[in-house]
């Protein structure tokens, strides 16, 4: 028996965590004899292969699978993939297993735990070969398959250094975004981005597909999404297009952020955490920020060509005392239209509730209005617009209850009203009143 710190256990303990696909069906069984024969003819002895290839690893797989056609075959890395039953496809991996493992005790190497890989490394640490084997349970939809791959110290050398650049590419971005980032401009659900970053603190935006893993939204010309599917255009002329369950902006929006070990990993969207981008009013002309958490709003993001049109910095805007003034008649239009839609024209609020009375001193000072609501904030873009005026809306509405004895109407506590008689959820701040 392998004693459990041994590479070739530890690589079948991974491989176990690989095991994908649910079985619709009894596990296949039969006689052990029989799957070792099978697992035989899948993955032949190795023996004859490294003593004609020692040094070189692609070399030696490709000896020891002669005859079988690579699904990727290059100079520096191979892939190989066998159908068989799964109890086949276990023992066939560790065959695969044990001569790389021998492949590598021949040039004075050591594995490495290194999951899903296993990495053949030297006495000085630099890397000889790499492995990554897969075993696919079989499924309605496709029998058990073993999978396993082959690269060699220039490939993952070439990979790594691709990483790293990649690395310092939004190291680069998010250092020039400055502690005022960067300003994306829009128009209507098309985004015209004339720099990447959020407002209030560097950002670098990537779309995250099933296919084609992470595409940098900065070498996009387009992306446009419909239920179900994506289509993106690059700048280098590619065009992609995907299609399938959950590819909407909310789950294909990622942002990128550096590791302390120099790797990128990618971030979804949050509501803390949304996508942001600045776009220009166009009756005040006015820059103004907005942060999309509801996946409907965004329909399209267009890029911008030119890098020229970059620019960062503070968003140069002014309080409009006007557009104030128009998104609370708005509200109120809205409040009015639920008041006649549910029939339920006011509400009360019982004000010596201790607890309520509580809540209702919390009103434009919790969930988004925590943060410091000032127009020097909205102007360095700490806060978007529409989130600045629903707070102070909020806290001029608590004041009004405190006075009116709790009365709630459409006209005079327009926010509160759709929180609570009409349940309107983008009203309700951290659920107070509800």
């Amino acid at each position: 028996m392998q004693p459990l710190c041994s590479p070739l256990a530890y690589a079948m303990t991974t491989l176990a965590l690989f095991l994908v696909g649910c079985q619709t069906q009894p596990p296949q069984k039969a006689a052990p004899e029989t799957l070792a024969a099978e697992a035989t003819a899948l993955v032949p002895d190795y023996t004859a292969a490294l003593q004609s290839n020692p040094k070189d690893y692609i070399a030696f797989l490709r000896n020891w699978f002669q005859g079988v056609t690579p699904e990727i075959d290059s100079a520096d890395i191979v892939r190989y993939s066998f159908a068989a039953r799964d109890q086949t496809a276990e023992l066939a991996a560790e065959r695969v297993i044990s001569g790389s493992e021998a492949f590598c005790t021949r040039n004075a190497g050591k594995i490495t735990k290194d999951p899903p890989a296993l990495t053949c490394a030297a006495p000085d640490g630099k890397a000889i070969a790499r492995l990554s084997v897969q075993v696919f349970e079989s499924s309605a939809q496709q029998p058990g398959t073993l999978q396993f791959t082959g690269e060699s110290a220039a490939w993952m050398s070439r990979v790594s250094e691709a990483q790293l650049a990649d690395y310092r590419r939004v190291i680069a971005t998010l250092s020039s975004n400055g502690i005022g980032g960067g300003v994306l401009l829009s128009s209507g659900d098309g985004f015209d981005v004339v720099r990447f970053g959020r407002l209030s603190g560097p950002d670098f935006y990537a779309l995250k597909t099933p296919n084609h893993g992470l595409i940098w939204l900065e070498d996009v010309v387009s992306v446009k999404w419909s239920p179900d599917a994506i289509s993106i255009v690059q700048r280098d002329g590619e065009r992609i297009e995907e299609a399938g369950k959950g590819l909407s902006p909310g789950n294909t929006i990622v942002r990128l952020q550096p590791t302390e070990d120099n790797q990128l990993k990618a971030d979804p969207l949050t509501y803390d955490q949304p996508f942001r981008f600045v776009y220009v009013d166009p009756k005040s002309k006015q820059p103004r920020q907005v942060r999309v958490r509801a996946e409907a709003l965004v329909l399209e993001v267009t890029v911008a060509r030119p890098p020229a049109k970059y620019r960062g910095g503070l968003i140069q805007t002014r309080f409009d005392k006007r557009q104030a003034e128009a998104f609370r008649r708005s509200l109120v239009d809205e409040a009015r239209k639920a008041a006649a839609t549910t029939g339920k024209r006011t509400d009360s609020l019982n004000l010596d509730d201790a607890k309520l009375r509580a809540d209702l001193d919390q009103i434009g000072r919790v969930g988004p209005c925590a943060r410091t609501q000032s127009e020097d904030r909205l102007r360095s873009g700490d806060i978007a617009y529409t989130e600045y005026l629903a707070c102070v809306e909020y806290r001029q509405e608590a004041e009004t209850l405190k006075s009116n004895g709790g009365k709630l109407t459409p006209d005079e506590t327009p926010l509160l009203y759709l929180g609570r008689a009409a349940r309107a959820p983008w009203y309700n701040f951290n659920g107070v009143l509800r």
